[in-house]
């Protein structure tokens, strides 16, 4: 009799921790948005508007702040070089990390165990300690203001994660894939590139999504490696376009949203293969 009479009770209890859990999420969901939709709601506004009615909507949808920010503020140029410097260090830390966890997974040579401790002991370092000797190496090598500067600090800083993550899945695929197209006829190369890398879709994916965010997002670097106008990426351009227009928020908001796009519309569009392969090196690893 008590059994029976306590189930109606745990039904509305589970139901009453359902709703908390929804509200919960809600409101969570609500404090990281406002401030994204604000600032989205702002770079439309007139200088006027942002100042008497900030929590508004726009009386008129000013698509000029953007336009001015893109071309008066150099937003094209910080864009461009952005592009350029995320893009290559991105492709190298692709191909150098997935060529290396292959070599961990498959190769046996001698002290192969104290060579992974050595790429995760990248973990260990903040970047931020290595910022003087950096920059006394690229100073020496003559690479300030360049490109380079940038990309290989980037590549050095995002290979231990990625190398991690990558050989945590390559050893979770059978060796008898690789065993059999060797039989095929498949070189070591070959067996990397058509067995390896098509069944490691999703946590190159994860790898891919990561670093990208990281080094779109990266500002240190990018003001001490950097300080020609001309070769700024994004972040360090929008410290520069809120120094130069300080007093002009719309056309600020809206590079903020320039600086900020990417990231978000590229983790929108590829995170079901960011969690998937996530969670598929976590429980195989």
């Amino acid at each position: 009799m008590s059994t029976k009479a306590s189930e109606p009770l745990r039904e509305t209890l589970a139901e009453l921790g359902d709703k908390l859990t929804l509200l919960v999420l809600f409101v969570a969901a609500g404090v990281f948005l406002f401030p994204m939709l604000l600032i989205g709601l702002t770079s439309f506004k007139s200088r006027s508007e942002i100042f008497t009615n900030p929590l508004s909507l726009p009386e008129q949808i000013r698509f000029e702040n953007y336009l001015n920010a893109w071309t008066t503020g150099g937003f094209e140029h910080y864009f461009v070089n952005s592009v350029i410097v995320v893009g290559i260090s991105l492709v190298l830390i692709l191909i150098l990390s997935s060529l290396a966890a292959y070599a961990l997974v498959q190769f046996d040579f001698p002290a192969d165990d104290l060579t992974f401790v050595f790429f995760l002991a990248g973990f260990m370092i903040p970047p931020q300690v290595l910022l003087v000797p950096l920059y006394t190496v690229m100073n020496a090598l003559g690479l300030l203001n360049t490109y380079f500067s940038l990309i290989f600090a980037y590549v050095a800083f995002g290979l231990p994660f990625s190398i991690f993550l990558l050989r945590q899945f390559f050893v979770t695929i059978p060796d008898t894939y690789a065993e059999a197209a060797r039989m095929d006829g498949c070189t070591e190369f070959q067996v990397f590139l058509r067995v390896y890398l098509p069944l490691s879709a999703p946590a190159l994916a994860a790898v891919a999504i990561y670093q990208f965010v990281f080094l779109w997002n990266e500002f240190l670097y990018a003001i001490i490696f950097i300080t020609d106008d001309g070769l700024r990426t994004l972040p360090a351009g929008l410290m520069a376009f809120q120094g130069q227009y300080s007093g002009d928020w719309a056309q600020l908001f809206a590079g903020i949203v320039i600086a900020v796009a990417p990231t978000v519309i590229f983790f929108l569009l590829f995170q079901r293969q960011f969690l998937r392969g996530i969670s598929m090196g976590a429980t195989k690893g």
